[in-house]
């Protein structure tokens, strides 16, 4: 008897996955695309198919007043229920980005089913062509779109910014948002990064940067790939300076004068450069003249482009929050940093002259 008791008891002690789902149930989309706004709103739901045992990817579109009724929309129009659990890529509409973005993201961040490395984009347009595109060039879009991101972050263009990190930038005021900024070239049938898109808090404010502005971005925020190289014209030559480590030094004593300075000292390699005197010492300094003249004025165009935009993605203003209570208190903080004078220095330092030295 006290065994059949302990066999029952054990029995009610085995626990179960309350939150088993059969995937054979659902159709599982790697990508999403949104367009339009809130109250008339499309989305574009990536969904596999299996076609004479060949698996592929179709676009399932939804219409609704909000993101989850879309998809609601979109399980009419599919043979099963749309699970979006295992998102690679989202994707909005610039026009849909110039609104509120956290309303659109809500409901993936929030949901405990759903994974938090997806990847955001906006596009030039509507999302839907991408999709198509991404489809059609690897069998899931999601997957395409992935591995494009991920290759911007190795070229210190964009950073990795999962979806966890952009809605915690969204609720941070002392940083803004960036996202890359997709555009379709019809010629070559094929899309490309027409540039890193500038927030301006939730709200995407229609000024982006060129892929080098993106790129100095990142050395300024010291947050580069494995490469981040420059390349420039000295003396009719092409000249490639490649990054390997940063000093940064900000000086926010003269916050109350509204003047900040932002100053870095860059260990470079020079890199495809076929003149040889760069080997003596008075040649590198030559060069090293050069490279921080050249950096020195994009950091200078940059800072430009960033408080034109109002749009602080450096993240100056959690250090003025810390530092400087009274100044951050002046008012919207995206205002008072189009204000300041930002004064930058970039002092370059040449360690390595080619590929084996």
């Amino acid at each position: 008897m006290k065994k059949k008791l302990s066999i029952v008891f054990c029995v009610f002690m085995l626990s179960g996955c309350w939150d088993e789902r059969q995937y054979k149930d659902f159709a599982v989309v790697s990508m999403v695309g949104h367009e339009g706004k809130i109250g008339e709103l499309t989305s574009y739901f990536s969904v596999p198919t299996i076609k004479e045992g060949v698996t592929t990817s179709e676009v399932v579109k939804g219409e609704g007043k909000s993101t989850r009724e879309t998809r609601n929309d979109a399980d009419l129009n599919s043979n099963q229920s749309i699970d979006v659990s295992k998102l690679s890529v989202l994707l909005y509409s610039e026009e849909t980005a110039k609104t509120d973005l956290y309303e659109y993201l809500d409901v993936y961040f929030r949901n405990a089913r759903n994974q938090l490395s997806t990847y955001i984009a906006i596009t030039e347009g509507s999302p839907e062509p991408f999709i198509v595109l991404g489809n059609e060039l690897q069998d899931e879009a999601g997957s395409y779109y992935k591995k494009f991101i991920e290759s911007l972050a190795i070229a210190s263009i964009y950073p990795e910014t999962d979806l966890q990190t952009v809605c915690t930038i969204l609720f941070d005021n002392g940083i803004d948002l960036t996202l890359p900024y997709l555009t379709m070239d019809k010629e070559a049938s094929t899309q490309k990064l027409k540039g890193i898109a500038l927030f301006n808090g939730r709200e995407y404010t229609g000024a982006f940067l060129t892929i080098d502005q993106a790129r100095m971005l990142s050395v300024m925020k010291d947050d580069m790939g494995k490469n981040a190289n420059f390349v420039f014209t000295y003396k009719e030559t092409p000249v490639t300076a490649v990054i390997r480590d940063i000093k940064k030094k900000w000086d926010l004593s003269k916050m109350d004068e509204n003047k900040i300075t932002l100053s870095y000292e860059l260990k470079v390699d020079v890199q495809e450069y076929a003149k040889d005197h760069i080997a003596l010492d008075e040649g590198r300094k030559e060069i090293e003249k050069f490279l921080s003249k050249q950096l020195q004025e994009e950091a200078v165009k940059l800072v430009e482009v960033l408080q034109e935009a109002k749009s602080d993605p450096i993240g100056i203003g959690r250090r003025v929050r810390a530092f400087h209570p009274a100044t951050w208190e002046k008012g919207d903080w995206n205002e008072t940093f189009s204000e300041i004078k930002i004064k930058t220095d970039m002092q370059v330092e040449v360690k390595r002259t080619g590929i084996l030295k």
